[in-house]
């Protein structure tokens, strides 16, 4: 699934800068937290009170030198924290603040005058050539003309969505609706759902803390949508006509997730007012050997990037590794919390491989298009979704309990147990079960007992069942 940036300067709620810092209230927190990060290099910095340039060049008959080295000095939090309570929410006591890690990419902006267009030159490992035109044009801004070349950040974070939705209908009237309409498979009872929710037939309620991105958005509605489907499928398997259909049923349609979202943050400084206060033979230094001439083709050859991200987090499956793989190129992921990573390739990139392995030594591969910006959810990694429907037997049964154990079809995995209950307005359940494969590679046993609605039934035991495909349909033999 692909993940836009968004804007935090738009989204973000009291977003604001200050100096080098940028904080923000994060939604997913109480109102006295804040969240806080850097979004650029400190450019003067004080050395024995002493003002200096963290940008330095080197000039030559040919190509020239810039150098940016700055230490990663920690913002003032005193002051985030008074312009908070002065400025943002005046009267807030016990301001808070949490650390948002940021990434940030320094480079060079460089102002075409005669047409006003620009170009950005990125630093890389505190190093940037330049050509002799361009060296020029940076020591005129040092020297303070104006609007000429600019201190670039692109600066790139990640920010919690949380994001819950529901779906609501007389789904009784939804399914004679379908029985009418011969609508069975579950691809038309997608579009029928849809349909269902443009025409307010079926209501979609949501709630988002931290604003959503369109795509975060849709997720939750397909993500519903498909449950629906799922559902109802489920019931209408074995209806040929609408009297076959049951005097009511309910459906607990919800969802609920943590999204995380990409922000950036892109932010220009006039070198021209800042650099030109400082003398400038403590900036600029000449070479009298000519330094290399990088080339600016017209056309530079074409970078493809492309951001891998989790959308789950890592630690509730126990994941110690993940490798991503393009050509001859390889990227893994840091361990523990797995931070986004971008992968770079020239020209046209085949598929990517993704390796994930597990803390008990076992491993999961897969193979994925290469797009701009990819996230991972738990069904990339090997873990599939197990629904357990009963709702068929919500007005034979008062309560049912159940378990069930997976039997892997590989001997080196091994097997995993869990329960499930239904009672009342819940009768269906999911179950998350890592099986290492994009199928249950293997089979589920599972048996249960349910109380029946009337008092004078005896209790009911399946026994033994078993099942190699979700949604797993609790079979009841009378």
């Amino acid at each position: 699934m692909t993940a836009e940036y968004l804007n935090p300067e738009q989204t973000l709620q009291n977003f604001f800068l200050l100096e080098s810092a940028f904080a923000f209230h994060d939604q997913t927190q109480p109102p006295t937290v804040y969240a806080y990060g850097r979004f650029t290099p400190d450019l003067i910095l004080d050395m024995q009170n002493t003002p200096v340039s963290a940008l330095h060049l080197i000039t030559s008959p040919g190509g020239g030198l810039a150098t940016f080295i700055s230490p990663q000095l920690p913002v003032d939090q005193e002051a985030i924290v008074a312009w908070i309570e002065q400025h943002i929410a005046p009267g807030l006591q016990n301001v808070q603040l949490m650390q948002c890690e940021s990434q940030i990419a320094l480079g060079l902006r460089f102002v075409n005058s005669a047409d006003g267009t620009s170009r950005r030159l990125e630093f890389s490992e505190a190093k940037l050539a330049l050509t002799h035109a361009e060296s020029s044009q940076l020591a005129g801004a040092i020297q303070g003309t104006a609007n000429q070349v600019f201190l670039n950040t692109l600066t790139t974070f990640l920010v919690i969505c949380q994001a819950d939705g529901a779906l609501a209908a007389d789904w009784l009237a939804f399914l004679r609706l379908a029985v009418t309409q011969g609508i069975r498979q579950t691809p038309e009872l997608i579009a029928l759902i849809n349909q269902q929710i443009d025409a307010g037939a079926i209501t979609f309620t949501h709630h988002y803390a931290n604003s959503p991105s369109a795509e975060t958005q849709a997720l939750v509605r397909s993500e519903l949508v498909n449950l629906a489907a799922l559902l109802t499928g489920n019931t209408l398997k074995n209806v040929n006509n609408i009297d076959q259909l049951p005097s009511h049923i309910t459906y607990d349609i919800t969802y609920s997730h943590s999204v995380p979202q990409r922000y950036l943050l892109e932010y220009d400084q006039d070198l021209a007012p800042l650099l030109s206060q400082l003398p400038f033979d403590t900036i600029v230094s000449y070479s009298p050997t000519p330094l290399p001439e990088p080339s600016r083709p017209d056309k530079p050859v074409e970078h493809t990037r492309c951001t891998v991200q989790l959308g789950f987090k890592a630690s509730e499956y126990k994941i110690t590794a993940i490798e991503l793989r393009w050509g001859s190129q390889t990227q893994a992921m840091q361990w523990p919390s797995f931070p986004p990573v971008t992968l770079e390739n020239e020209g046209s990139p085949g598929d990517i491989t993704l390796t994930v392995t597990f803390a008990d030594y076992s491993t999961f591969s897969k193979s994925l298009f290469w797009q701009k910006d990819i996230t991972l959810w738990p069904a990339d990694i090997g873990v599939n979704t197990v629904v357990f429907d009963a709702s068929h037997l919500a007005t034979v049964f008062a309560s049912i309990n159940g378990s069930a154990t997976w039997i892997p079809a590989t001997s080196s995995l091994k097997k995993v147990s869990t329960s499930f209950q239904f009672s009342g307005n819940q009768w269906q359940s999911t179950w998350l079960l890592n099986t290492h494969a994009e199928n249950l590679n293997g089979r589920i046993e599972y048996r249960w007992e349910g109380v029946p609605a009337s008092h004078w039934s005896k209790k009911y035991e399946s026994g033994p069942q078993q099942s190699t495909v979700s949604p797993i349909v609790l079979q009841y033999i009378k």
